[in-house]
């Protein structure tokens, strides 16, 4: 049964995107844009200067509330930092990020590192994702 199941994970891992290769997406596979534009058009009442206003901090400050994940070193920096970016992606409608950040909120500090980490991984990657979209609706403008 062992056997079984250690080949079966052999399998998926073999399916499953190299980290590298899932990063290089422009999108989830579920067709969902990392910015919800159409939520953060009406959050600004269509002012588009506001609008950019509002990415451009967000570009800005968001790998700080990460880095500070990163650094935390006690339960309560873990739970602002996270806290923080969760309600700056929802402030823009980046759903992803904001998900992660929820699960990072919700995950124990005491918990083990390679938890953390792959949760400050995820959330990495969602978050690199809605920048680099940020940018490109923003150079096309």
């Amino acid at each position: 049964m062992l056997d079984t199941l250690r080949h079966k994970s052999d399998e998926i891992a073999a399916e499953w995107p190299r980290r590298d290769e899932r990063r290089r997406r422009s999108r989830p596979d579920d067709g969902v844009k990392p910015v919800d534009l159409a939520y953060l058009r009406r959050f600004t009442h269509g002012d588009f200067a506001l609008e950019e206003e509002v990415l451009r901090l967000f570009i800005r400050h968001a790998p700080e509330y990460l880095a500070a994940m990163r650094s935390a070193g006690s339960a309560k920096a873990w739970h602002d930092a996270a806290h923080t970016l969760k309600g700056a992606s929802r402030g823009i409608g980046a759903w992803r990020v904001a998900r992660c950040a929820e699960g990072a909120e919700r995950l124990r500090f005491d918990t083990d590192l390679d938890r953390r980490a792959f949760t400050l991984d995820g959330a990495a990657e969602a978050l690199e994702e809605a920048i680099g979209y940020i940018e490109v609706v923003l150079r096309s403008r």
